[in-house]
């Protein structure tokens, strides 16, 4: 079984608009082929799950990657509810990571209000898990959100047939966020790039 290596490219490939998402054949090899990805978050659903977080946490988890959300208590630091969403290693530095190095640069020169470190009673029995390999970031004045997405492995199946493929977006949730949030959320990201970049340096990505 061959596996298969994603790239993606800033503006070498792009949609056709039939589909969102376009997926190209690079280079085939006898173990493993790398393809390229473009993906037009023009023509893709918003999903119609939302959750509100004011808590975050990063896992590295048996596999992957979990990305906590939680929303505490009104002026305390118990987590009333939660949220999981799991992340493949490869799609969190390649796409969550190194597509996020413009928008974490500009929240780290915007004058935010930095939030304060605590250490929240995280135990809940309302918990919610959500596999995801895909997501849109964007941010507006004190609004972000984090759009997550999957794509299937369904939906790229053609590439043993064809050298391009156009596939779908299944939205998964939207999580609403402060924009301080945001960069708390990046930021705890980096631990994990950092220590993937000096175990990895032939697939490290830019930490900055």
């Amino acid at each position: 079984m061959k596996s298969r290596r994603m790239h993606l490219p800033s503006t070498a490939l792009a949609s056709t608009g039939k589909k969102p998402v376009t997926v190209r054949i690079v280079h085939a090899g006898p173990v493993q082929t790398t393809v390229e990805m473009a993906i037009d978050y023009r023509c893709v659903d918003i999903p119609n799950r939302a959750y509100f977080a004011d808590y975050c946490d990063v896992q590295k988890g048996r596999i992957g990657y979990s990305l906590v959300f939680g929303k505490l208590e009104a002026g305390g630091t118990t987590v009333r509810t939660k949220i999981e969403v799991t992340f493949p290693k490869e799609m969190f530095f390649r796409l969550l990571w190194g597509t996020s190095r413009g928008i974490h640069e500009i929240l780290g020169k915007l004058p935010l209000q930095k939030l304060e470190p605590i250490k929240p009673n995280i135990h809940t029995d309302k918990v919610q898990t959500f596999r995801a390999n895909n997501l849109f970031m964007g941010m507006w004045g004190e609004d972000a959100v984090l759009d997550f997405y999957f794509l299937s492995p369904r939906s790229l199946g053609e590439l043993n047939l064809t050298p391009k493929v156009e596939a779908e977006l299944e939205p998964i949730i939207r999580v609403a966020m402060d924009t301080a949030l945001l960069y708390e959320f990046l930021e705890k990201c980096r631990p994990f790039v950092e220590e993937h970049s000096e175990a990895s340096p032939l697939t490290s990505v830019e930490v900055k």
